[in-house]
C-alpha cells in the first residue's frame, strides 16, 4: 500500500489519481506564487495575503486586520509586519471602516491590481479558456468538487 491506495480498490485508486492531479496543481499555483514573490521582492507570504484581500474585495468582506491574520494563520504582530511591508511598497492601503471610524480596512491598491495582472494575466486568460470549454454541468461539477475539498481542508487543518 502507497498513499493510502490498494490496488484491489479501484475506486480509491480512481479518487486518489485525482487528487494527485489536484495536489499538482496547487504546486504549480505555490511556484507561480513563488516567482511573482521573487521577481517583485515580495514575501511568499506577503502574496498569499494580497491574495486573499482580494479574495475578500471580490466576496465582499471587510478585510480589516484582525480578519487577515485569521486567513493566513497568523499573529497580529506577524500580520502587522506583513501589512507594513505592503504599505511601503504601496500594493495596501488602510482605509477607516464605513461601520466604524475607528477601525480601518484594507484595500489593495491599483497598482498592485495591475501589477497582479501584468504577471497573471496570461495564466489566467489560459484557465478561464481551460473553464470555458467545459460545459455548464461540468463547471458546476468541478466547483461542487472544488468547494467540497476546500471544506475537507478546512476540516483538518484548522485554517479558515
Amino acid at each position: 500500500m502507497r498513499d493510502g491506495v490498494m490496488p484491489a480498490d479501484p475506486e480509491r485508486a480512481a479518487a486518489m489519481e485525482l487528487v494527485h492531479r489536484l495536489r499538482e496543481v496547487a504546486v504549480r499555483l505555490e511556484l507561480a506564487m513563488g516567482e511573482f514573490a521573487r521577481t517583485t521582492g515580495l514575501h511568499g507570504t506577503d502574496v498569499r495575503a494580497l491574495i486573499r484581500l482580494l479574495d475578500a474585495e471580490r466576496a465582499g468582506v471587510d478585510a480589516t486586520p484582525s480578519w487577515l491574520a485569521q486567513q493566513l494563520g497568523m499573529t497580529s504582530q506577524a500580520t502587522t509586519a506583513v501589512i507594513h511591508r505592503l504599505e511601503a511598497a504601496g500594493h495596501v492601503e488602510r482605509v477607516r471602516s464605513r461601520s466604524d471610524g475607528r477601525s480601518s480596512q484594507l484595500q489593495v491598491s491599483d497598482a498592485a491590481v495591475s501589477l497582479g495582472w501584468q504577471f497573471f494575466g496570461p495564466l489566467l486568460d489560459r484557465l478561464i479558456a481551460t473553464t470555458e470549454a467545459l460545459t455548464p454541468g461540468e463547471q458546476s461539477l468541478v466547483t461542487d468538487y472544488l468547494t467540497a475539498v476546500t471544506s475537507a481542508l478546512d476540516a483538518t487543518s484548522g485554517l479558515p
